[in-house]
């Protein structure tokens, strides 16, 4: 099997921003891995998959997130040299491969990449996200803003909040906004690396609440309604819930 060795998870960054502002029009929405590729479908999906074909030395050509002859031809090559079923179709195992040999690649970072594409996360929502980690954390250990950013992703993923980032981050209760820095202006503020670091290892999976959906710091909140919350554990100054 041909080996490239590039920075994968880099690639893929710029791959995903790319098909967000190129591709855009013509793209399907759809997770990494959500559905099974063959010849006639199109998406950011696809893109990824091209991608991976491209680093891996199956494929050379431009990435544009439409399965065409060469895709598949690339594809099936693939398959024919990693002992899978030779039929051109990315379905469970073909991506379940693809996935892992990604995932070996790039020590984790590729995970971080595909969730981000699972949330169907813009440039700039991922700076947003960036920047309210940095606002809330900035004053915890790096575990403590992986915390923060996990529940930002939680909240995201339950049906009791917004579906969205700044839908979450903007998000007003009786009038009140649910994080302190949008009504200070502190999330206006530029991300430090560590808070950009630590979104990625929220998106990798990475969560050291063990799913809580909010925190608050005790010394600096009276507010009745999150302290009745159940706690889920305790990080740095902040105190985790559900």
């Amino acid at each position: 099997m041909c080996k490239k060795k590039m920075n994968f998870a880099l690639r893929l960054i710029v791959l995903v921003v790319a098909v967000m502002l190129v591709a855009a029009p013509i793209a399907e929405a759809a997770p990494f891995g959500s559905r099974d590729l063959r010849i006639g479908v199109n998406g950011d999906d696809v893109a990824l998959l091209q991608e991976f074909l491209n680093i891996l030395g199956y494929r050379d050509g431009y990435i544009d997130g439409v399965f065409g002859p060469l895709t598949h031809g690339s594809l099936l090559l693939f398959q024919d040299e990693n002992g899978l079923q030779v039929d051109g179709i990315a379905g469970d195992k073909t991506i379940g491969l693809i996935k892992e040999l990604a995932a070996e690649e790039t020590d984790g970072e590729f995970a971080a990449v595909m969730a981000a594409a699972e949330f169907n996360f813009t440039a700039a929502e991922l700076d947003l996200f960036a920047r309210i980690v940095h606002a809330e954390a900035e004053g915890e250990s790096f575990t403590g803003q992986v915390a923060v950013a996990a529940t930002i992703l939680n909240r995201i993923r339950s049906e009791r909040y917004p579906d969205t980032m700044s839908g979450v981050v903007y998000q007003v209760v009786s009038g009140k906004y649910q994080y302190s820095p949008v009504l200070d202006g502190r999330i206006n503020r530029p991300a430090g690396e560590s808070a950009k670091r630590a979104i990625q290892e929220a998106l990798a999976g990475n969560d050291p609440t063990g799913g809580a959906t909010g925190f608050y710091n005790p010394s600096k909140t009276s507010n009745q309604w999150v302290r009745q919350q159940p706690v889920v554990t305790s990080i740095g100054s902040h105190v985790f819930f559900r």
